[in-house]
């Protein structure tokens, strides 16, 4: 084949062609990727041609063997030069700033086109440019492909698309000299293109916009620079073509050569495609001035016409040269190279100064990593603001420059608020102008924020939505406010769901108002008009305008009366002007003129449409956008004369004459289609893609050709398609016009399609059916469905028909439900399920009402069951596992329905079926969900008083001085406070930095998270505070005391001291009376104000700064009480932090609420004692004395949940959410989580200044009830060594055995003490306790026919032990137990029942067992030895110390390291506090290792944890032996950072007495080491000696939400065939066939 081509190649000389580039193609394909293959298959082809435009026929024919030689020098070249993309220059650290990227055109190469006479000295792009000073960051790739034209062969059917994917491919793909990934797209992207080169990249960037594969790379392009690029192509390409036809030579027509025909089909939609999304791109057109010579002759190649877009903000500059010489250049000072080189280093420099949040650095964007998933934000403004800014012509929109007003709030330096409020008519440009106020202050270099509020987006409607991007945007461009969001982060919960005011609170007024930034914040907020509640955004941001930070704010918006009439009550608290939108008219004859320059006809007749449509136009670029659009499709001067005049000058009579025109035009297939585009534009929660738009409309409309090009046509101009192509309604008015006139052909009717649309989300729900373990399936509308099928149920109509009913129970009842679950959790979107049961509830009670009017044989009441107690489920889901179903999706598979009650759907559909060897859950009495999260015992030696609740901690003080907090999400402690005596107030600042305790004789400051004590302040003597407070910056503390006086401490003073407020006169002479002392004292959160309750007169509301009174709050009976009758006294009083009310009971129970500057106040008749509000203000809760609590909504004081409960409530109080109340009953804490809380703490806007935003969401007539029996918490609980029963008791002293059946549960005796700890004997005939008061009692007992528990257990004797009991053990024959306390240690005979041996305790804390190899043997467990005692005596034999090993702990350096607290009479320490300990010490099944867990104390109250591993044959106690030591060896830390608690040991294998032996088959199973790990997963590793290193870590399964509580973990056991017990809710949960199902996910 290779002589073949010799041959062909020597037989005969190739054509001169013309061509429209200087260079021939290139050298052989690149070589393939390694593991992708090539999209495009390219291949060398042997015949290859020299650039034959340089020279003419004559010239060939004299030069003879010359131009052969010349020929083959240029096919050398051109192989030398590679295909694909190569880096060309990388800068030196690896990182660059941005990518630089050359293409090439026809015939060129990657190099030598770039290269002037293909000299690689005057390689420019390698040479000259990184030198140049801002480009060193910048690093440079070119990317050749195989264009060269005059290749022979077979006709060639590559095209500009081919070509086009190759360079995305490349770009994808491609990896450097070192075979790493370019990772192109991380950087900003500029490409640089000659000839045809540009329409390679055109149609790549179209390309990559609607392939999710490239897209986000391609969203990193930021500029083109076209070098003479053929945009409309050239004359010249036709004639190429056809003398390649012809040629005698093989060569072969050229599809890319034939799409370069002037105004071809192919360019024709490259252009109109890319018009749509290039206004975001910065654009240069450098076109060419001499003409190319071509054979004999010279011509231009390009008019500048075909080398110009003619877009608004492309830059067009003249080259001197010509066709060829635009991209090569002979020095640094040639002319053309300064003028591209200047091009490229503008592009640098707004590159450098773009957005810090679409460009910050990698450390910055680490840094706001946590805060973006603290305030959710995930659609970033920049998108609408591209949008709008692609739209804006040059010039225009600078009328507001010409403002004074405008200038003057530019201009202004002051710390004032000013506020500019720009209003007209819809349509006017009032977003385009925002548009370019952005990026004029972003230009100017100010600091500038902004939001576009969409009416199309429901993400985008919201203040909370608002408040939440301005605060990310912040962030990212003030660090002072990113330092402090970083420690929000770790501290508060997402505020994705958080009230508008909590935001506006904890961000803005808390934090970002006490910075003292020098230069003013700009913030520019679009189409208030479309907001939800703008009243409430108003009221919020000038709530607070003396602050720090300058701010300087424009709304823009319609002038609507409301916001009239909301702006003009504001204007005393902030400098408010306002700008009428309406001084466009030049900048409406440039668009006018802009757009009218693409229609045919002379000048003339151009300039009379533009005068004509200028005049009717009124100001309303949309009007004119819409109108231009019908001109520009007439063909005739006389039908746009025509349209001109029948064009109505009102919006919407224009939308009626587009939408009659629609119907009189479309034909009858597409009026269907464009009926269903409609509907989904209109209803849909947010834009659809073209993609997710074309998935929907299948399978009606399969195969769609063009969707962006069917939408222009048959919806009109109603529909767009932005650059995102995202569509939507081209203006909110436009919908309105299509839902609000009901007879059009073309009109939407939402309630039905909400219907439609949510029939065919659920409908695109079956590709989720899939394999266990399998990623879901991915579709384009896969995401919107999966999460927007609840909001188009909640809008659907309801009726007779059952399809949207059966549609539910189906989806309901299918394998698709748990893959939608999963899926939700993958992507961190499992409050949809919150939605989705909301939604359900809202449906099937408007059913009801519409079916009672039906007969009851049509009610289908199966399938209204199923739907509704799923909708139960799917809440107690997100509340019960919704933590670990985040983190391990695939868990609601195997491990979910496996902990849900037998009796809801989610377990009977999927729990484990009978005979199943999956895991499985027993113990329970109950087999329905209960609301009941949590329940924990606060403290044997102390009661509980008061609990509050932040966000990531609740905090409950109590009778001993300690504040004691706990995790919100596991109810673990977290730390202490100890005061050191009574406290009779806390509080903690607004940021939960700081704590204050007031107690009996001085004042405490705290620094919470560092747990450090920072003040102590000597307290008033004779005065007792009531409440404290801290200022609003931090820097004060505010307290108010029964003495009637308010004092003031400065912390940041020398000596902080309560100083008496100046000007407080005791409260007295607001109405000549003499107030008595307080009774209830509640400050505001901010500390300025404070309520007051006194006996007999009525609350009031002192100003602290002003030192006046506020305002009384004056019950309407007592208004018209005689003078010597006494007000009614108030109880509880406490604050709505959000609205500024006052909540409060009186004496009879009647709850009240209140605000100082009304004269009224509203008053619920009820019995409550006890009243704490939300820290949102949404809700509060309520106790009474019977133990009731109830849920009230604020804003209409109803009833949303209450539950009865036998338990007196101490205090009472709501999580920071809303979703949990907490309270104190006896010296127990329950958590409660009703569904009805979830639901309402997951709507959007939940709490608004508007009833009827509120009226949808809850339905709040009807309260959602619920009660609770709360059994006793388990105190104590021991597993039988031998059988599957297990004994527990609790705090009422009573003491059950069971086994793994609920039934086989009972009561062997009760005593008068919380049991304290449990012990069985090894054979189970004995059975010890100890309760609270020290007393010991053992019992023996038989076991009972089948059931395997013991008729009953006797007394056989009791001994008083003390309050230092340490532990409990029987012998292995049951002959002898051991007593072991702080103080002594006791022999017991079980025989004799007498004491054989005592003798005083001088060891530390130690642990005992018995000997695991002899029965007769005991063995002490010490810090640094065993000790080995004979059990008949306690005589010892003999003491092993700890043998130094590679893996022990290095005590001493351990100490040193992490020094223990040190003892003070403020903070004394326990005996033990300071003292190493072993704490447990477990045995492996084959009795052949113990593993010591051991502690040693460190910083902070905090103890050390070591796990040992000990081989019981170095306690051999042989005549023989003669050893004095044992080595004891360290588990690797790559397993013990894992743990949280060791559990045990289990084995697979069969049982062995625990001093047995087990064969080496057996010993091939294992024993399994069991633990918790720290995210609450029973977990178990393979134990080995030695251990591996990398031994595998298994888990198993986690423990649901309410099985998490200290007393719960600290109890949980298990069973040497491997069952798991674990106390919940004064149960013992029993898990089983756990150990052989290993989770993965």
């Amino acid at each position: 084949m290779k002589m073949f081509h010799r041959f062909r190649r020597k037989k005969a000389e190739p054509p001169i062609i013309p061509t429209i580039t200087e260079t021939l193609p290139q050298s052989p394909h690149q070589q393939q990727t390694e593991g992708f293959p090539l999209p495009l298959d390219i291949h060398r082809n042997a015949t290859t041609i020299s650039n034959l435009s340089s020279y003419a026929i004559a010239a060939d024919q004299a030069q003879g063997d010359n131009v052969e030689a010349r020929r083959r020098e240029r096919s050398i070249e051109r192989h030398s030069d590679p295909l694909g993309l190569n880096v060309i220059y990388a800068p030196e650290g690896g990182v660059p700033a941005v990518d630089i990227i050359l293409v090439h055109g026809l015939g060129g190469t990657s190099q030598k086109t770039w290269s002037r006479n293909r000299d690689a000295q005057y390689f420019w792009p390698q040479k000259w440019l990184p030198s140049e000073p801002g480009f060193e960051q910048a690093r440079v790739l070119s990317f050749g492909y195989n264009a060269h034209f005059a290749s022979s062969g077979r006709e060639n059917i590559l095209n500009i698309a081919d070509f086009a994917k190759d360079l995305l491919f490349g770009m994808k793909y491609s990896l450097d000299r070192a075979s790493r990934e370019l990772a192109v797209g991380e950087a900003p992207i500029i490409f640089v293109a000659h000839s045809m080169g540009g329409l390679v990249v055109k149609k790549a960037f179209i390309l990559g916009q609607n392939d999710n594969q490239y897209q986000k790379m391609m969203e990193s392009t930021t500029a083109i620079l076209f070098l003479s690029t053929p945009h409309r192509g050239t004359n010249l390409a036709e004639l190429l073509n056809r003398i390649l036809a012809v040629s005698l030579f093989n060569h072969s027509a050229k599809s890319y050569i034939a799409e370069l025909k002037q105004n071809s089909p192919a360019l024709q939609d490259i252009n109109e495609q890319f018009r749509n999304i290039a206004p975001r791109l910065h654009i240069f057109s450098f076109f060419e001035t001499h003409q190319t010579a071509v054979g004999p002759k010279k011509m231009m190649v390009l008019e500048k016409d075909s080398s110009i877009l003619g877009y608004p903000d492309e830059v067009s500059k003249p080259l001197d040269a010509d066709h060829h010489d635009v991209c090569k250049y002979s020095s640094p000072q040639d002319p053309n190279y300064v003028s591209v080189r200047n091009a490229l280093g503008s592009i640098l420099r707004r590159v450098s100064k773009a957005d810090t949040i679409t460009h910050a650095s990698v450390a910055n964007l680490a840094d706001m990593s946590s805060i973006k998933a603290l305030l959710a934000v995930s659609n970033s403004p920049e998108d609408d603001y591209e949008f709008f800014r692609s739209r804006r012509m040059p010039g225009s929109c600078e009328w507001i420059l010409q403002r004074p007003t405008f200038l003057s709030w530019l201009k202004d330096d002051s710390n004032d608020m000013r506020i500019i409020r720009l209003y007209g008519v819809p349509g006017c440009g009032k977003s385009i102008l925002s548009a370019y106020l952005i990026e004029l202050l972003q230009d100017m270099g100010h600091s500038c924020q902004f939001f576009f509020f969409r009416f199309g987006d429901s993400a985008k409607k919201t203040v909370n939505s608002l408040l939440r991007s301005l605060a990310y945007q912040i962030a990212a461009q003030v660090p002072e406010l990113r330092a402090q969001m970083q420690q929000l982060a770790d501290d508060a919960a997402r505020l994705e769901k958080a009230e508008s005011r909590v935001i506006w609170q904890k961000v803005f007024v808390s934090r970002l108002y006490r910075l003292r930034l020098r230069k003013p914040l700009y913030w520019i907020i679009d189409a208030l008009d479309e907001c939800e509640s703008p009243q409430l955004l108003l009221r919020l941001i000038l709530s607070t305008t003396s602050t720090q930070v300058p701010l300087r704010i424009v709304f823009t918006g319609r002038n609507t009366d409301t916001l009239s009439t909301a702006f003009q009550r504001s204007e005393t608290s902030a400098l408010i002007d306002h700008i009428a939108a309406d001084d466009t008219k030049d900048d409406l004859e440039m668009y006018v003129a802009q757009e009218v320059r693409y229609m045919r006809g002379d000048q003339y007749f151009k300039t009379q449409v533009i005068q004509s449509v200028c005049a009717m136009a009124k100001g309303n670029f949309l009007w004119v956008h819409l109108v231009l659009k019908e001109i520009l499709r007439c063909h005739t001067e006389a039908a746009i004369k025509q349209a001109l005049e029948e064009l109505p000058v009102e919006l919407l009579q224009l939308y009626h004459r587009m939408e009659a025109t629609l119907s009189r035009t479309s034909r009858p297939a597409d009026r269907g289609l464009s009926k269903i585009i409609l509907t989904w534009v209109v209803c849909s929660q947010r834009a659809l893609t073209l993609e997710e738009l074309s998935e929907a409309l299948k399978p009606e409309f399969l195969h769609v050709l063009d969707l962006r090009l069917t939408i222009s046509q048959i919806c009109g101009n109603f529909v767009v398609v932005d650059n995102k192509s995202r569509v939507e309604m081209v203006h909110q008015t436009a919908r309105d016009y299509l839902v609000k006139t009901p007879d059009l052909e073309h009109s939407v009717t939402p309630c039905y399609g909400h219907q439609d649309l949510f029939m065919k989300c659920i409908s695109n729900l079956s590709s989720l059916i899939r394999k266990r373990n399998e990623r879901p399936m991915t579709k384009p509308l896969l995401d919107y469905a999966a999460t927007s099928w609840p909001y188009h149920l909640a809008h659907c109509v309801v009726s007779l028909d059952h399809s949207v009913l059966l549609a539910l129970a189906r989806f309901f009842q299918s394998p698709q439900l748990f893959a939608w679950i999963n899926l939700l959790a993958s992507t961190d979107h499992l409050r949809i399920l919150v939605d989705a049961s909301q939604s359900v509830i809202t449906y099937l009670g408007k059913k009801s009402k519409i079916d009672a009017e039906s007969s009851p044989l049509n009610h289908r009441l199966q399938e209204k069951e199923t739907v509704e107690l799923w909708a139960v489920d799917l809440v107690k889901i997100v509340g019960k596992f919704g933590a670990q179903l985040v983190k391990y999706p695939g868990s609601i598979y195997t491990l979910i329905p496996t902990f849900c009650p037998a009796t809801t759907m989610i377990s009977q559909q999927y729990g484990r079926k009978k005979g199943s060897d999956s895991i499985a859950v027993t113990g329970f009495a109950s087999q329905q969900w209960d609301d009941c999260l949590s329940k924990f015992s606060v403290g044997r030696n102390c009661q509980p008083l008061r609990i509050t609740c932040m966000d990531r901690h609740f905090v409950i003080l109590t009778s001993n001085g300690t504040l004691r907090l706990f995790d919100t999400i596991t109810n673990q402690p977290w730390q202490k406070i100890d005061h050191g005596q009574r406290v009779l107030c806390f509080k903690f600042s607004a940021s939960y930095e700081k704590c204050v305790t007031y107690g009996l004789r001085e004042t405490k400051i705290w620094l919470v998270k560092q747990k450090r004590h920072l003040h102590s302040i000597a307290n008033p003597t004779n005065a007792k505070a009531l409440d404290v407070a801290f200022s609003s910056d931090e820097s004060a503390l505010i307290s108010c005391s029964d003495d009637k006086v308010i004092r003031r401490c400065l912390l940041d003073s020398r000596n902080p001291e309560w100083v008496v407020v100046d000007g407080d006169k005791g409260f007295d002479g607001g109405d000549g009376s003499t107030y008595n002392s307080p009774r209830r004292v509640a400050f505001n959160p901010a500390g300025t104000e404070v309520a007051i309750a006194f006996r007999g007169f009525p609350l009031l509301v002192w100003d602290v700064e002003a030192a006046e009174v506020l305002g009384r709050c004056e019950r309407d009976s007592d208004r018209n009480r005689s003078k010597q009758d006494l007000y009614s006294e108030v109880g509880p009083v406490c604050w709505n932090p959000v609205t500024g009310h006052v909540l409060g009971v009186y004496k009879d129970g009647c709850i009240f609420k209140w605000h100082p500057l009304d004269s009224c106040s509203q008053e619920i008749r009820t019995v409550e004692s006890g009243i704490q509000c939300c820290p949102d203000g949404a809700l509060f809760v309520t106790s009474n004395n019977d133990g009731m609590l109830k849920v009230w909504n604020f804003q209409h004081l109803t009833v949303v949940y209450q539950l009865s409960c036998h338990s007196p409530v101490i205090d009472v109080t709501l999580s920071a959410n809303g979703r949990r109340v907490y309270d104190l009953r006896g010296s127990f804490c329950n958590v409660w989580e009703p569904n009805a809380l979830i639901r309402m703490a997951e709507a959007d806007e939940k709490f608004s200044e508007t009833s009827s935003t509120t009226a949808g969401s809850i339905q709040l007539s009807i309260a959602s009830e619920g009660s609770s029996e709360l059994s006793e918490p388990l105190t104590a609980l021991a597993v039988a060594p031998r059988t599957s029963r297990y004994c527990s008791g609790d705090g009422n002293g009573v003491v059950r055995i069971g086994g793994t059946n609920t039934e086989a549960v009972r009561q062997i005796f009760q005593g008068f003490m919380p049991v304290e700890r449990i012990f069985w004997s090894h054979n189970e005939d004995y059975l010890a306790t100890t309760d609270l008061g020290g007393r010991l009692m053992v019992r023996s007992g038989e076991l009972a026919g089948n059931a395997g528990l013991a008729a009953s257990y006797s007394l056989l004797f009791e001994a008083k032990t003390g309050n230092g009991l340490r532990q409990i053990l029987f012998s292995c024959s049951a002959e002898y137990l051991l007593i072991v306390t702080v103080s002594f240690i006791e022999l017991w005979s079980l025989k004799t029942r007498t004491m054989i041996s005592t003798r005083p305790n001088t060891s530390p804390p130690s642990r005992w067992i018995s000997h695991p190899m002899d029965g007769d043997l005991l063995v002490q467990c010490c810090f640094t030895n065993i000790r080995v005692f004979q059990w008949s005596n306690l005589a010892e034999i003999i003491c092993l110390q700890l043998e130094d090993s590679p893996y022990q702990v290095d005590l001493e350096q351990k100490a040193k390291s992490d020094p223990p607290r040190r003892h003070s009479t403020t903070f004394p320490m326990s005996p033990d506090e300071n003292q190493e300990a072993v704490d447990e010490v477990f045995v492996s099944s084959t009795g052949s290792h113990l593993i010591l867990q051991m502690s040693s104390p460190s910083a902070q109250r905090q103890r050390t944890l070591t796990y040992l591993v000990v081989d019981a044959d170095g306690l051999a106690t042989t005549s023989v032996s003669t050893a004095t030591t044992v080595i004891a060896k360290e588990l690797p830390r790559t397993i013990t950072r894992n743990i949280a608690r060791v559990v045990g040991f289990a084995t697979k294998s069969p049982r062995r007495p625990s001093y047995g032996q087990l064969s080496e088959t057996e010993l091939e199973l294992g024993d399994a080491l069991v633990f918790l790990d720290h995210d609450d997963w029973v977990c178990s590793i393979i134990f080995r000696d030695p251990l591996p290193r990398d031994t595998k870590v298994s888990r198993h399964f986690f423990l649901p939400q309410d099985w998490l509580n200290t007393d719960s973990l600290r109890l949980a056991d298990l069973s040497k065939d491997g069952r798991f017990y674990c106390p919940k809710n004064g149960e013992v949960a029993v898990v089983t066939n756990w150990l052989q199902n290993e989770f993965v996910e």
